[in-house]
């Protein structure tokens, strides 16, 4: 898990910057602890939840039009899971 979780920060802290939010902003919008958040840029706190990581994502998204779904995924993906599940693929 520590891969991940080190991961995680580091795409955490990119999308900070790439997007210009703080992390002050993205706690009012979606009600996270502002120094919780900090922590997991700085990767002092690791394995956030799914419901963590969609909140971080809707936040970003709406005060910043420099990311896309791509740097979602990414950070989804550096906390070990997928916006996009493998579907299965059923015989025809």
């Amino acid at each position: 898990m520590a891969l991940y979780s080190n991961e995680f920060a580091k795409t955490f802290s990119d999308l900070v910057i790439k997007s210009g939010v703080s992390c002050y902003r993205i706690s009012q919008f979606v009600n996270l602890d502002e120094a919780y958040l900090s922590r997991l840029r700085d990767g002092q706190k690791i394995n956030p939840s799914p419901e963590t990581v969609v909140r971080i994502c809707l936040a970003l998204a709406h005060y910043s039009d420099k990311l896309d779904i791509t740097d979602f995924e990414r950070l989804f993906n550096s906390s070990g899971r997928s916006l996009f599940p493998k579907q299965k693929h059923s015989p025809v």
